[in-house]
């Protein structure tokens, strides 16, 4: 098994950059349309650099991971740090305005999985498959919240 994957997901949204920046990096939004996780933060409830974050998701095997934000460039990116277990790494959101919307990406950059049973999970192949998953289904949740919930002004500021 190699030491480290990567993988990029992305998803088209019919909504500016500017309301999907806002989506991910308001805590207690996210918390909001991200059913079955609850997010704890240092500090306001507005992402800034160097801040601590905790997702604690809900499942049949509940788990937890923190991450610390290391950079941001409003409203196009979003740079991630894994601390912990069960994973560690760095990863990144690119949101690129289209016609008509923007197409957000989830970009893991040598996300390595940390522990025993993290490690054996994802040697069976089961972590980057489930990872996968979870990221199609966050940005699904993403695209839903703000095409749905905010249609008449997803594609306004």
């Amino acid at each position: 098994m190699p030491r480290y994957y990567q993988s990029t997901h992305s998803l088209f949204i019919q909504a500016l950059p500017e309301k999907i920046f806002g989506a991910l990096t308001d805590w207690a939004a996210r918390a909001q349309w991200r059913p079955g996780l609850s997010v704890e933060w240092e500090g306001g409830a507005q992402a800034f650099v160097h801040q601590k974050v905790v997702f604690r998701v809900k499942s049949l095997f509940p788990y937890s991971f923190s991450y610390r934000v290391t950079g941001l460039e409003p409203p196009h990116r979003i740079y991630m740090e894994y601390t912990g277990k069960p994973l560690a790494g760095r990863s990144a959101v690119e949101i690129t305005p289209e016609e008509g919307g923007s197409r957000v990406a989830f970009h893991w950059m040598k996300v390595e999985p940390r522990g025993p049973l993290a490690r054996f999970y994802f040697a069976l192949g089961l972590g980057t498959r489930s990872h996968a998953n979870r990221t199609r289904k966050t940005l699904r949740m993403l695209k839903d919240y703000l095409e749905k919930n905010g249609s008449s002004e997803a594609l306004s500021v």
